[in-house]
């Protein structure tokens, strides 16, 4: 039997919703009647990734809902699989069933990387249910070259061959320099599921979501990791233009890069609550 990590933060009891041959796990922190906050991680991550911010934002009055994205942590693929209940209007819709479930009309939004993609796709289809939306480690288009895709796959595909905790400790390295977000990011890729990412992946390979961006008029906050070198290249074209309009706002960190709130959680918490207004009965 394995020792437990006494390193790694503890993740509160799950709550479940089904949708679409999935298991949905989730976690809530802070009071009940609390103003909600959605903090949601990217590919190949899990809730694990904000469990330190969901206890900070709960002490401050958020009610703070943490979810697994399907394939990721705790939310288990049952059915049958379909590439269509991976794509990002689908994963989209697994976290409004989440929403519905905790009787939620509208939440404010911290998401990186896909988090952040899933609540750029919520601003096409469900405005009403966002609030204040803040991402990191987003691109808000993205067009990679399909000769990525094989490459990923035979990593997926590796996991049932090769030692995951080897694999799990490459890809922290190449997610983060930073030693605690490497470790952590190696915990949660210890605990996916590499069919749902890969498929999740195909539909992330070509995407465009910046016109829902660039039509959103609630505030707006980008923080971007200056090491975040592949997606501060993929923000290129659209930057210019959401750093024109006045409900946008982005602020630089130097030492980041691709998880800030792994690598600087106090400042990364600092950003993120100054852009949400204080404490959470400040509306």
């Amino acid at each position: 039997m394995t020792a437990p990590d006494l390193s790694q933060p503890v993740l509160s009891d799950a709550r479940y919703v089904t949708r679409s041959g999935c298991t949905l796990a989730y976690r809530v922190s802070g009071p009940e009647d609390g103003r909600p906050l959605v903090l949601c991680h990217g590919l190949a991550a899990n809730g694990l990734q904000f469990a330190e911010d969901a206890v900070y934002f709960g002490e401050r009055g958020f009610r703070v809902i943490v979810p697994d994205l399907r394939g990721h942590g705790g939310s288990l693929v049952t059915g049958a699989r379909q590439d269509g209940d991976f794509s990002i209007l689908s994963l989209a819709a697994d976290l409004i069933a989440i929403l519905d479930a905790e009787k939620i009309a509208a939440a404010d939004w911290v998401g990186n990387s896909l988090g952040g993609i899933l609540g750029l796709s919520l601003m096409g289809t469900d405005r009403a249910r966002l609030g204040k939306f803040a991402s990191f480690g987003t691109a808000y288009q993205l067009h990679a070259p399909q000769a990525l895709l094989p490459v990923m796959g035979l990593v997926m595909g590796s996991y049932q061959f090769i030692n995951r905790d080897l694999l799990a400790g490459i890809g922290g390295r190449m997610t983060s320099p930073d030693p605690a977000a490497r470790k952590m990011v190696a915990a949660m890729l210890r605990d996916l599921d590499p069919d749902a990412v890969m498929r999740i992946a195909r539909h992330l390979s070509d995407y465009d979501l910046s016109a829902n961006g660039l039509g959103f008029d609630g505030p707006m906050l980008m923080i971007r990791g200056a090491r975040d070198m592949a997606v501060n290249r993929a923000l290129v074209p659209d930057l210019p233009k959401l750093e024109a309009r006045k409900n946008f706002t982005l602020v630089e960190l130097a030492d980041a890069g691709h998880c800030a709130n792994l690598e600087q959680p106090a400042r990364f918490r600092e950003i993120v609550m100054g852009f949400l207004g204080g404490r959470a009965s400040d509306r």
